[in-house]
């Protein structure tokens, strides 16, 4: 599983499948996000997927979900 399908799994519950999918796709590559990325570029991305879901599911929730979808993009990197 590649860096925006983790993303998307987290997302999908909340924003749909297909929406979910189209999204982390679209972010990881204008973000340049992939395994292997900068801890620094993971920080400003969190805040950047923070602000954008919380149209959508809350502040509170989106700041979890942002959390979770970077701790999703670290866990490869930790192995």
């Amino acid at each position: 599983m590649n860096v925006a399908d983790r993303i998307a799994a987290v997302l999908s519950p909340h924003l749909g499948a297909h929406s979910a999918d189209a999204v982390a796709r679209h972010m990881c590559a204008k973000h340049g996000i992939d395994e292997g990325i900068a801890e620094k570029k993971l920080g400003d991305f969190q805040e950047f997927l923070r602000r954008g879901l919380v149209a959508f599911v809350g502040a509170d929730r989106a700041a979890a979900l942002a959390a979770d979808c970077v701790q999703r993009v670290r866990e490869p990197m930790a192995k």
